[in-house]
């Protein structure tokens, strides 16, 4: 589905909007998370529908965009493609292993929505929406440029922020993974800018963009309810967890994905549910081929032995096979 141009205008002050424009940054191997993502905002949203999304993107194609799309409710929203090379702001700063460049592409986020658009939320890819957003909207911020919940490995409430890492001091340390954004306080106190800025001093910073962000918003940010950016340790059941503190949006934070094929996460069934009501649901075969991945990683994380043993397995036959290539080639 190709850009649709849809003015949203701003809403009278002290008024409250239902919901307005949901930002989500995502390059192509983020095609999966992105539609799952979606589908659990739009079924946890009936009552807004159509939903405003902007996908921030970088190498997703006609196709894919078709089958995200129609992976959501009849109606249920309209998303708005925008293209971004991240290449070409993003080349000089590093990441942590595993993390996409995309990962900057919150720093210019503003520049991809109207400027009559007064408030936007921002959410990663790898979040489930559990219940409505509206309260989440509507949160007051008063005078901070965003809402934002601390970050559950990396806050620290004595002021430390992440200066322990090497980098500047900051009073809390908030996770960027969701984004309550005052999008004028944002222009005007000009934090794309002092972002970019950060990291052109900084470029290996440990946490890319998030350390940028917590600098360039040191003080100028609200504390929102852990519930509205749940983090959790890796080996935890979100299902029971989230039913009991009344998780609003789930963050799967760590390496640990749900929907890797053979992932180790005991959240993987709990994903599915929402996975298999969009268009890239998992074959039967593929559900199996997962499963029999998974046990085998759940064997070889279990066995030191049978690790030394795989390990010695695998450089025996590329041993083989570059000897038996030799052979070839001189003959």
């Amino acid at each position: 589905m190709n850009v649709h141009n849809i003015p949203t205008a701003a809403a009278p002050a002290g008024t409250k909007q239902r919901l307005g424009s949901i930002v989500f940054a995502v390059d192509a191997a983020y095609a999966v998370p992105l539609a799952t993502a979606l589908r659990s905002v739009a079924e946890n949203n009936q009552s807004v529908w159509p939903l405003d999304i902007h996908v921030i993107h970088e190498g997703i194609g006609e196709e894919t965009k078709r089958l995200i799309l129609e992976s959501l409710p009849a109606n249920s929203a309209i998303i708005q493609w925008h293209p971004i090379a991240t290449l070409s702001f993003a080349s000089g700063f590093s990441t942590r292993p595993g993390v996409s460049k995309m990962t900057f592409a919150r720093i210019l986020l503003p520049q991809f929505l109207p400027q009559t658009c007064d408030r936007a939320l921002y959410l990663d890819g790898d979040i489930l929406v559990l219940t409505s957003l509206e309260q989440l909207w509507n949160t007051d911020l008063g005078e901070a440029v965003i809402g934002a919940v601390p970050d559950y490995w990396l806050d620290n409430p004595a002021g430390n922020g992440p200066g322990a890492r090497g980098g500047a001091l900051v009073k809390r340390y908030f996770n960027a993974g969701i984004l309550l954004i005052d999008l004028a306080k944002w222009r005007n106190e000009r934090i794309s800018e002092r972002s970019l800025d950060y990291l052109d001093r900084f470029p290996t910073t440990e946490y890319s963009d998030q350390d940028a962000l917590n600098v360039a918003c040191d003080g100028k940010w609200k504390i929102l309810d852990r519930a509205w950016n749940f983090q959790f340790e890796p080996r935890q059941a979100i299902a029971g967890i989230a039913l009991e503190q009344k998780a609003a949006i789930v963050h799967f934070v760590t390496n640990v994905k749900p929907w890797k094929s053979g992932s180790l996460s005991p959240n993987v069934a709990f994903y599915d549910a929402f996975r298999s009501r969009t268009r890239f649901a998992l074959t039967p075969w593929g559900r199996v081929r997962s499963g029999l991945r998974r046990a085998g990683s759940r064997l070889l994380a279990r066995s030191a032995l049978l690790r030394a043993a795989w390990s010695y397995t695998k450089s025996a036959v590329r041993a083989r096979a570059s000897a038996s290539g030799t052979m070839r080639k001189k003959t």
